[in-house]
C-alpha cells in the first residue's frame, strides 16, 4: 500500500518536471562565474528577472537569489566584473548611484523626475535593450533604501525660503537657538495615570546651534531647596534658585554672560536667536553674543518646539525606566538633575541638524536604519521596542499624553525686580569668606588637577579625590545656609 509521502511524490514529480521543461534545462544545471556576473549586470540594467530564467534555464527564485548575493559575489570576482563592465559597456545601476551620492554629498536636491531623467539619459548610452524604466527605478530605490522627504516642519515656504537664505550666508556652527518650557519633573507615569497632581515644576532653558553639534549645558530655575548628597562631583546644568520657577531676565543674563566672558577668552563669536520681550533684549550687552531677536520667528519656533518634545520624550522614558525598574530608595534632587542632562545629550545632534537643514518637500535622501531611532518619538513604539513591563496597548493614548502632560504651566516670567535669582554653581565658585569651606574645596580641586596633570601615581589620585569629595559636601552645606540666609534676608 502506498504511503502519503509517496502519493505526494506521484503528484509532485510530473509538476517539477512541466517546470522544467518550460525552462529547458534540468535542476542540476549550473551557471559559472561569469554567468552570474553577466545576469546582475543585466538585471542591474533592466532586463526581465523571467526571461533571464528562460535564457539561463532555472527557476527566477535563483536569478533572485544570485542577485541577493551580487555584493559578495562582485567582491569575489572584482577584476572579472570590471573587465565584463568594460566589454558590455555602462551599469546602469553603478552609474545611477554614483551620480546620486554626488548631488547629495553637494547638498543638491533630487527630485524623483530628475533621477528618472538621469536613468534614461544613462539608458541611451547601454548597448543593451531597456525595458520597464519606471519598475526599475522603483526597485533601485528600494534595493538602495533612497525614500521621500516628508516634511516635519509645517511652515509657510516663504518662511523656509528665508531661512535658508539667511543660514547659507552663515557659518553654521556659530548660529544658536533658545528654547524655554516646563517639566513636572517629579511626575512619573504611574501618578500620571492616576491623575495625581506633581508638587512642583522646573523651567529650563535650552540653547544648541543648528548642526546640533554643540548642546549647551542646561539652565534649570527651580523652587526647590537643592539637597545635598555627600557622593555629588559636581552638578550636570546650571541650577537657579527661585520661589518662582520660572526664566526671567536675571537667569538669562547670568547665563549668557558667563557663556560670553568664555567666548571671549577663546576669541569665539556666535549668533543666537532668542525671542523674548524688546525691553528685556535692550538689557542685555554681550561682546560676542550677537542677540537676533526678531528674525525667522515662526521657523525657528517650530524647531524648537521640535527639540523640546524630542528632549521630554526623552526624560518620560528615564522616568518610566524608574518606575518599571524601582531602586530601594527614592530619587533626589541630584538624580533628577542628571536624569534631564541625561535626556538632553540623548537629543540626537542629528535629529535638530534635519530639522535646521531641511531638505525641500518630496527630495529623495538616502535612509539609513538610524533614521528611526532618532525620529521617532513614541513612547509606546519604545516601550514596546524594550519589553518595558508596561501595557503599552491599553495605556497607548495615556503614554503619549504623558509626554506632553505639562505644556500648560508657564515657564517664563518677564517682570523686571531688583531681586536677583540665586546662582548656585556661581555662589559656590565666587563667595569668598576667611577659612571657608569653599575655598578649601576649591584648593582640593586644584591640587586634584595638579596631580593628574604630572601624572601622580593611581594612589595618591585615589586618596586626594577622596578628600575633595568631603570637602565638596561641606562646601555645599554651606552654600545652602547662604542661600537660606538671604532668603530670609530679602522676605
Amino acid at each position: 500500500m502506498a504511503t502519503w509521502s509517496s502519493r505526494i511524490n506521484l503528484i509532485r514529480d510530473p509538476i517539477e518536471s512541466e517546470i522544467m521543461k518550460m525552462y529547458n534545462k534540468k535542476p542540476s544545471c549550473k551557471i559559472d562565474p561569469i554567468g552570474k556576473l553577466q545576469i546582475i549586470h543585466a538585471l542591474d540594467n533592466g532586463q526581465c528577472k523571467t526571461n533571464l530564467a528562460k535564457e539561463y534555464g532555472v527557476h527566477p527564485q535563483t536569478i533572485a537569489y544570485i542577485y541577493k548575493q551580487k555584493d559578495s559575489i562582485i567582491k569575489k570576482y572584482t577584476q572579472k566584473y570590471n573587465l565584463l563592465i568594460q566589454a558590455q559597456g555602462i551599469n546602469l545601476d553603478q552609474s545611477l548611484l554614483d551620480w546620486f551620492k554626488l548631488e547629495i554629498k553637494n547638498g543638491r536636491v533630487v527630485h524623483t523626475d530628475q533621477l528618472h531623467s538621469k536613468a534614461q539619459e544613462v539608458i541611451n548610452t547601454l548597448k543593451e535593450k531597456f525595458t520597464c524604466l519606471d519598475d526599475w527605478l522603483a526597485d533601485f530605490r528600494l534595493r538602495h533604501n533612497i525614500v521621500k522627504y516628508n516634511t516635519e516642519i509645517e511652515c509657510s515656504p516663504g518662511a523656509k525660503e528665508e531661512w535658508n537664505k539667511f543660514i547659507n550666508n552663515m557659518e553654521s556652527r556659530d548660529i544658536y537657538f533658545v528654547a524655554f518650557t516646563a517639566l513636572s519633573h517629579r511626575l512619573d507615569f504611574n501618578s500620571y495615570i492616576n491623575s495625581l497632581n506633581s508638587d512642583s515644576y522646573i523651567s529650563l532653558m535650552l540653547i544648541v546651534n543648528i548642526t546640533g553639534l554643540d548642546k549647551r549645558q542646561l539652565a534649570v530655575v527651580g523652587n526647590e531647596p537643592f539637597d545635598v548628597d555627600s557622593s555629588i562631583k559636581s552638578l550636570p546644568l546650571d541650577y537657579y534658585y527661585n520661589e518662582n520657577p520660572q526664566i526671567n531676565h536675571s537667569v538669562i543674563e547670568s547665563y549668557l554672560k558667563r557663556w560670553d566672558d568664555d567666548l571671549v577668552l577663546k576669541g569665539n563669536y556666535v549668533y543666537l536667536i532668542l525671542y523674548i520681550p524688546d525691553n528685556i533684549i535692550d538689557k542685555l550687552s554681550f561682546k560676542n553674543i550677537r542677540l537676533l531677536s526678531n528674525r525667522h520667528k515662526d521657523f525657528v519656533n517650530r524647531i524648537s518646539e521640535k527639540v523640546i518634545a524630542c528632549f521630554k520624550h526623552q526624560y518620560r522614558r528615564l522616568h518610566i525606566c524608574q518606575s518599571a525598574f524601582p531602586r530601594d530608595c527614592q530619587s533626589t534632587l541630584l538624580d533628577l538633575f542628571h536624569m534631564m542632562s541625561m535626556a538632553w545629550n540623548n537629543v540626537s545632534h542629528k535629529y535638530i541638524h534635519k530639522l535646521c537643514f531641511p531638505p525641500n518637500d518630496g527630495s529623495l535622501y538616502f535612509k539609513t536604519g538610524e533614521d528611526d531611532d532618532y525620529g521617532n518619538h513614541s513612547l509606546t513604539d519604545w516601550c514596546k521596542l524594550n519589553e518595558i513591563p508596561i501595557e503599552a496597548e491599553s495605556c497607548s493614548d495615556s503614554l503619549e499624553k504623558y509626554v506632553f502632560c505639562d505644556a500648560t504651566l508657564p515657564c517664563q516670567n518677564w517682570t523686571i525686580t531688583n531681586r536677583g535669582t540665586p546662582f548656585i554653581n556661581e555662589m559656590l565658585l565666587q563667595r569668598n569668606t576667611n577659612t571657608s569651606a569653599v575655598e578649601a574645596f576649591q584648593a582640593m580641586k586644584r591640587l586634584v588637577s595638579y596631580l593628574q596633570g604630572e601624572n601622580a601615581g593611581l594612589h595618591i589620585i585615589k586618596h586626594a579625590k577622596y578628600l575633595e569629595d568631603h570637602l565638596e559636601y561641606g562646601a555645599l552645606v554651606q552654600m545652602h545656609e547662604i542661600v537660606a540666609a538671604n532668603t530670609n534676608e530679602i522676605e
